[in-house]
């Protein structure tokens, strides 16, 4: 006859799988911080626990390494970037150009409020090796996929697939030099100006991304 596993002990009423969580989310949030401070590459597992308050123990209850951490937190900032857009595109008025200067506004003003957002977004995630950068590369193409359907609107009905992205892609990569720029301080801006800037290179690009001719 076996004996049944007894159950998982509950502390304070919280049970294993609460804990477990919450530990990780207080290594994804230390690992924010960090990463987008010092830096990923300065940064160690002892740093991040002591950030934390917690022992090199409960990292590895969680987490393989540095780079697993990494990406754990590239994926809750995007998540939570890509909700606040979507939040910000459906509550505007859906017309154009009013819902893509939304769209545009929400992406931006995200990112020079929290400039932790931009660095993890275009700095951290571009120098460890090639499986974080495809990573990256794979998150950011919701942040196109969202451009482009919102896009086919606005450019004539016949606009490829591939030109529907290779626009989304030009507005996400002109938008980028200019948020890096006001995050490292080499423009001297409100950020209100960044994202009035942001939401004409849109327009820009936008508005002749149906004509490559």
């Amino acid at each position: 006859m076996t004996t049944p596993n007894p159950p998982v002990r509950a502390y304070a009423g919280v049970g294993a799988s609460e804990r477990i969580a919450a530990r990780r989310a207080k290594l994804v949030e230390a690992g924010l911080k960090l990463f987008t401070t010092q830096g990923y590459t300065a940064t160690g597992v002892k740093d991040l626990c002591r950030e934390a308050g917690l022992t090199d123990r409960y990292f590895y209850e969680s987490f393989a390494n540095r780079e697993e951490l990494l990406l754990a937190v590239f994926d809750a900032v995007t998540e939570q970037l890509l909700h606040r857009i979507r939040q910000a595109t459906a509550s505007a008025p859906q017309t154009s150009p009013e819902r893509e200067v939304a769209t545009v506004d929400a992406f931006v003003r995200e990112l020079t409020t929290d400039p932790r957002t931009a660095r993890l977004l275009f700095v951290e995630m571009h120098g460890v090796n090639n499986v974080v950068r495809q990573h990256a590369r794979a998150g950011i193409q919701h942040f196109v996929d969202l451009v482009a359907s919102m896009i086919r609107e606005v450019l004539p009905p016949d606009t490829p697939d591939t030109q529907l992205r290779m626009t989304a892609l030009s507005v996400i990569g002109a938008m980028e030099q200019p948020l890096l720029a006001w995050h490292f301080k080499e423009v001297d801006i409100p950020a209100e100006h960044v994202i009035a800037h942001c939401v004409q290179i849109f327009d820009a690009i936008v508005r002749t991304g149906g004509s490559p001719d």
